[in-house]
């Protein structure tokens, strides 16, 4: 893990208020983990379904709780505001960054725009999901979600 990078992080969104500390751990991570594999499973039975949208945002959804698993094992929790998810990938990406890309800006931000379309539908731009796109997504929860498990099990 990459502490000086995890320090910069977490302080540049600390003095914003962005950040809260709180006395968590390894089993608040872990349990948060198990939501993200939980909702990584969900996202494989829809896709086997063939409901694209919904396996791609199920998939963002197991993602962004993975970041979160990454923030609580730091003793931080990232409270509901404006830009939350992207300040808990920031988070992950910069404590994993050298074992992993899953958390990187550029496909970070791909999915949570990607994901942003299909929650708040905008019948201008109707934007449908396809298989292509919801496996790609699959993918990167599962890189991400694998990622925080070796992560945590390591300590």
């Amino acid at each position: 893990m990459d502490r000086a990078a995890v320090f910069r992080a977490t302080a540049r969104f600390e003095r914003r208020g962005q950040l809260d500390r709180v006395e968590a751990g390894e089993e608040a991570a872990s349990l948060c983990l198990a939501r993200a594999q939980d909702r990584l499973r969900a996202a494989q039975v829809l896709m086997a379904a063939e409901l694209w949208e919904s396996a791609f945002t199920t998939a963002y959804d197991a993602y962004r709780t993975a970041a979160d698993a990454v923030a609580l094992s730091l003793g931080f929790r990232v409270p509901a505001t404006n830009g939350a998810h992207r300040i808990a990938t920031d988070i992950a990406h910069a404590a994993l960054h050298a074992t992993t890309q899953a958390f990187a800006t550029t496909a970070a931000e791909r999915f949570r725009r990607g994901r942003h379309e299909s929650e708040y539908f905008d019948p201008a731009r109707p934007i449908d999901k396809t298989m292509e796109d919801a496996a790609w997504a699959l993918d990167l929860a599962a890189g991400a979600v694998n990622a925080v498990a070796r992560s945590l099990s390591r300590g």
